[in-house]
This record gives structure tokens, sequence and C-alpha cells, in this order.
């Protein structure tokens, strides 16, 4: 409960367009079609979340160096225990592939991001709208693994 509460709390900060320097990159769906995953990984839930570059908080874009002017897409992945809560990510190993429709998939670059005790991985696709953008992850730790995949779809403005 108190993850979706956190969740919530994270998406309306985004589209309210927080200036809150100390923010963690905050994630809101691309446009209804794009959708939120969620896996559990042995003591660990793994959510992902998709925001256009442009969407981005002027404030958190600068603080993990994104640029809000390129046309693309980010992928969110944090990592939290099954209450919400700041987890090590331990022996996490996170691989990805992204691709604009119709390309072919090709390797995603996933950069961790540690902020307040909560680790975030990063990555982001280059995409003009109108796109469908296609992620899949391979999550390990501890001996477990999942597969996530979810789309996001870029709409013109």
């Amino acid at each position: 409960m108190r993850y979706a509460a956190l969740l919530l709390f994270a998406f309306a900060l985004a589209a309210a367009g927080c200036n809150r320097e100390g923010a963690i990159p905050a994630a809101t769906p691309v446009a209804a079609a794009s959708a939120s995953t969620r896996t559990t990984l042995g003591d660990a839930t793994l959510q992902t979340s998709t925001i256009a570059l442009t969407d981005l908080n002027p404030a958190t874009a600068t603080r993990y160096g994104i640029d809000r002017s390129q046309a693309g897409v980010l992928l969110l992945v944090t990592v939290r225990d099954a209450a919400g809560n700041a987890i090590a990510p331990g022996d996490l190993q996170l691989t990805g592939t992204a691709s604009v429709l119709p390309d072919p998939l090709a390797p995603l670059q996933l950069r961790a991001v540690s902020t307040d005790g909560m680790t975030d991985y990063l990555g982001i696709v280059p995409a003009r709208a109108p796109a469908s953008v296609q992620f899949r992850l391979t999550a390990v730790r501890g001996g477990a693994r999942a597969d996530i995949a979810t789309t996001a779809e870029l709409s013109p403005r």
C-alpha cells in the first residue's frame, strides 16, 4: 500500500512540474497507451515507467544530465522493497534492449542513479513523435530472473 501511495505521489510531482531539487526522477506515462510494469525479484520490486523527455521536470532533467530539448523517451526502473521502501540493489544485474518500431531491438544503456538510499535505473531512447517505443529488460538478482516488456507511445503535441 505504501508503495502505491509513493508511486502516486511521484506521478503527481511529475505532472505538476515540481521543481523540488532533491526529487528523484519521477515519471508519468507518455500517453494513455503506455503501461507501467511491476515485477518481484526475490525481496526486490522493480517498477518501470516511461516519460517523454520533453515532459521531464526541468530540475530533475538538469540534476541527471538529461537534455529535455531532445526528442525521445525515458525509461525509469525503480528498485524498492514490497512496501516501497529503499532497498539496496545488491547483486542486481539489469540489461535491456529497446527499439522505435519497426526498427529491430538494440542494446539499451541503463544508468544507475542513487538518491536518498534509493536506486533507480534510467535508459533513454531517441524518438520523434509519433512513435511506438518497445523496451525489453532482463533482471537477475539472487539467482532469480525476471523478463520485463513494456511500450511507450510518443504522441505529437
